[in-house]
């Protein structure tokens, strides 16, 4: 009887700690890069899966000049392309311009190699006023970017992070 019990003892401690390895190879998950955006506006931003990171986006909007900055995050996807390639999915309602005026974020960015490949990393920013559902305002962002990188770190598993509260 003492045997089993140390050896479900010991199962025991070994799934925690493959439990333990599992959630912190998960938090790895990381999207990070600078640049110019398919329409020649700057970016900046790290996103990680623990929902933690920033985001700066610095467009011209029905000609105003905006330096829209985010801090953390409420979902970040882990996933690929249909042709394989790393792409994650990641939204911030944190976000405000200078004059404080709230926004809605979300941003697909897709890995293709190192710059200068013939497809070209990609990023697609949708920015809309704060909340999101009620915005009769969208931007949209969207196509292979000018200049700079996308560098999706992730692990080989589909992760979906979401903070729980809805845009």
């Amino acid at each position: 009887m003492r045997g089993s019990m140390k050896r479900v003892a010991l199962v025991g401690t070994v799934v925690a700690a493959v439990l333990a390895f599992t959630a912190l190879v998960a938090s790895a998950d990381q999207t990070n890069g600078t640049g110019k955006t398919h329409l020649g506006f700057t970016v900046g931003y790290n996103a990680k899966s623990d929902l933690k990171g920033n985001f700066e986006y610095q467009p011209t909007i029905l000609g105003n000049d905006l330096n829209i900055h985010c801090n953390d995050y409420t979902r970040y996807i882990s996933t690929q392309t249909n042709n394989g390639f790393p792409k994650s999915i990641f939204n911030a309602t944190n976000c405000f311009d200078k004059a404080g005026v709230q926004y809605y974020v979300h941003v697909e960015a897709v890995d293709r190699g190192e710059p200068g490949v013939e497809m070209g990393d990609s990023l697609c920013i949708t920015v809309k006023t704060f909340p999101a559902k009620n915005s009769p305002f969208t931007f949209k962002d969207c196509g292979t970017i000018t200049a700079g990188n996308v560098q999706i770190h992730a692990d080989q598993q589909e992760t979906i992070v979401d903070d729980g509260t809805a845009a």
